[in-house]
């Protein structure tokens, strides 16, 4: 599989896509670091967080939601652009049902980030039972338009022998961002402004290589069962709406 195919109009969507993760992302840290000074948090922690933005903590909470969003709705429109051309909703997709898709997704990276979050804290293994299959899951709801149900029983059914594959694909996205954010956390090497740049930077690169990955990956399992048809298949000579 090539990922975009060789459609020229995919490829400048994505690259607008990218853009568009770079700025959401930037906001989402500098409304965090907001969020973290005005509650007070920071000091607490003895941590300064910079920069900030002349927001209230109202305000704050209110930016991080719609930067949060802003990004997933943005990670799920890199994974229906990624995915491959025969496997595309198609223009028969009617705007609610682009919008279902979108909302599936948020659901799925909120709750799961939740969900992991709460099982490593307590049992561990099913935190990371959760971390392994959220991005398949991710792509089922976003590039397939599958049900959030179907898309958990499907990715678990279709990952079996293929977890190991799944897990270390999955560390090599975070890898590079978590060293990035390591070492900012523990030296000053950098102005603040420069370290926010080149963390979004990072951070925004490794998200849509991760999407594309994910894409590929779901995309060779399905070839590994049989080419199944994914439930929401059309004709694939029509296109996809973003």
């Amino acid at each position: 599989m090539t990922l975009l195919g060789t459609s020229g109009a995919a490829r400048s969507r994505a690259a607008a896509l990218v853009v568009t993760l770079f700025v959401a992302t930037a906001a989402w840290n500098a409304t965090l670091n907001t969020l973290l000074a005005r509650s007070g948090l920071a000091s607490t922690m003895q941590v300064a967080y910079e920069p900030i933005l002349p927001l209230t903590t109202l305000g704050a909470v209110g930016g991080l939601t719609a930067a949060t969003v802003t990004v997933v709705v943005t990670l799920a429109a890199l994974a229906r652009t990624f995915a491959p051309e025969s496997d595309a909703l198609g223009a028969s997709e009617t705007v609610g049902r682009t919008a279902l898709a979108y909302a599936r997704a948020v659901v799925v990276a909120v709750g799961g980030v939740v969900a992991a979050a709460v099982g490593l804290a307590f049992l561990v293994v099913p935190g990371l039972v959760v971390l392994v299959h959220l991005p398949l899951v991710f792509v089922a709801v976003a590039a397939d338009g599958a049900p959030i149900g179907r898309a958990v029983e499907r990715t678990w059914t279709r990952a079996g022998g293929s977890r190991g594959r799944v897990a270390a694909v999955g560390l090599a996205v975070v890898a590079v961002p978590l060293s990035l954010a390591v070492i900012a956390t523990l030296t000053t090497l950098l102005p603040p402004l420069v370290e926010l740049a080149l963390g979004v930077l990072v951070t925004a690169a490794a998200c849509a290589a991760g999407v594309a990955a994910f894409v590929a990956l779901a995309d060779s399992m399905n070839d590994s069962n049989g080419g199944t048809a994914r439930a929401d298949r059309v004709s694939p000579t029509t296109s996809r709406q973003l």
